[in-house]
């Protein structure tokens, strides 16, 4: 009996070949590639007590957050004075992956260097600072110099600007799913031809007003169920989210072009699958059908996918959720797939998708599978292959990248381990 999630067009028409170059991140594991990896298979938790913050009359006391960075080493210090908190975050994880991608900018056109950035909340620090002066001593309180800082396209043109980027300059702002819709669309036009390179991926800050609305809703780790506070993505005994922070950005580029200057190529991107659904604002499709239906369309090959990075967030709804996605897309080869969730180390946060992308990149190209720790009891409904305790090394053919998010919102990035012809 033919699968309906496979009953669709092809995923796009033939064009240029998109390659990974290079890898920047920014996380509560790790600065830099190498940092980052070693942490993350060795399965190294980034959550700790919040420090940035009082959470005192919190029941949750736990973040993903960033250590101490001196942006110095990454911009130069008269530019410093005009960025906040996020915007020294994404121009650093920028310099990062130009860095690692061997990228001479004075060798380049431009017009065909290209950014595509996706972030939940921008900079949500900013104004939260803006909109406290305000409050607090009316319009002549308010600072002006912030407000342009709040917008959050701001971190996008910071970006550009510091890199003398003239390509197409977006910013992509879809909650859980910022990120990889940025990466989307960079994909969709380096394949049609429009640019030659472009740095894509994304991040977020943990603030004090968001860990604030999240500890309201009931929706931080211990705020709902038993047990202590932890994220634990498809663990029977999860009992909430744990917030985190971070930014990863990929140097994505046509393979033409990564030929020509002799690139060094992590992996490939080949298909990319996005789906709604209707089940509320609040909500995630509990059914799984609109999430398997983004897995189906991005992977034309579903037989060569042998790893998923999965969205899970310690949270029942999507947890379960993308577990049955997964079992309706692959029926019988469900558990010959590794699944793992990053977010167990680096926390949940709207743009954790550009750290995620990396790590797929880098379980790729390596060949191993990272764990997904704090997870010892697995939900009998969450029935997966999922790589627990310990990293695992495995020939990795091909992987899927999911992001979902409530309100309907789910998208599937499909990268390919990179093979010359």
């Amino acid at each position: 009996m033919r699968n309906k999630f496979f009953e669709k067009t092809p995923n796009s028409p033939k064009g240029h070949r998109i390659v990974i170059t290079g890898l920047g991140i920014v996380s509560p594991i790790g600065v830099g590639r190498e940092e980052f990896w070693k942490n993350c298979l060795m399965g190294t938790s980034g959550i700790k007590p919040v420090q940035r913050f009082d959470v005192f009359s919190y029941r949750s006391k736990l973040g993903g957050q960033l250590p101490e960075i001196d942006f110095k080493a990454f911009i130069k210090p008269a530019n410093l004075r005009r960025m906040d908190q996020i915007g020294k975050i994404m121009v650093s994880t920028v310099k990062l992956a130009l860095d690692d991608s061997g990228l001479d900018l004075g060798n380049e056109d431009p017009h065909r260097l290209g950014i595509s950035i996706g972030t939940g909340l921008g900079s949500s620090d900013t104004v939260d600072q803006f909109f406290r002066a305000l409050l607090k001593e009316g319009p002549v309180g308010a600072q002006p110099l912030l407000f342009q800082t709040a917008v959050p396209n701001a971190i996008t043109s910071h970006c550009a600007i510091e890199y003398g980027i003239k390509g197409v300059n977006i910013t992509f702002s879809h909650k859980e799913t910022s990120t990889e819709m940025a990466m989307a669309y960079a994909y969709h036009l380096l394949k049609e031809g429009r640019a030659d390179v472009i740095l894509s991926g994304g991040g977020d800050e943990l603030s004090e007003p968001l860990y604030h609305v999240y500890s309201m809703l009931g929706a931080l780790s211990p705020g709902k169920g038993k047990g202590s506070e932890g994220m634990r993505p498809f663990d029977r005994d999860r009992n909430g989210i744990v917030l985190g922070e971070g930014s990863g950005i990929l140097v994505l580029e046509t393979l033409e072009h990564a030929e020509k200057r002799g690139a060094g190529i992590y992996a490939e991107i080949s298909g990319v699958g996005l789906s709604g659904s209707t089940d509320g604002v609040l909500r995630y499709d509990l059914s799984g059908d609109s999430i398997a239906r983004a897995m189906s369309m991005a992977a034309e090959e579903p037989a060569g996918v042998d790893y998923i990075s999965a969205a899970a967030n310690s949270t029942s709804e999507l947890d379960r959720a993308e577990a049955s996605a997964i079992q309706k897309v692959f029926g019988e080869r469900t558990k010959e797939i590794s699944v793992s969730s990053l977010k167990s180390m680096i926390g949940e946060f709207d743009g954790s998708g550009g750290v995620r992308a990396c790590g797929v990149a880098l379980s790729l190209y390596y060949g191993v599978a990272p764990p997904t720790i704090g997870t010892e009891h697995l939900d009998p409904q969450c029935d997966l292959n999922v790589v627990l305790g310990s990293l695992r090394k495995m020939d990795i053919r091909s992987a899927l990248l999911n992001g979902c998010s409530n309100g309907g919102s789910n998208i599937s990035l499909w990268f390919r381990r990179y093979h010359s012809a």
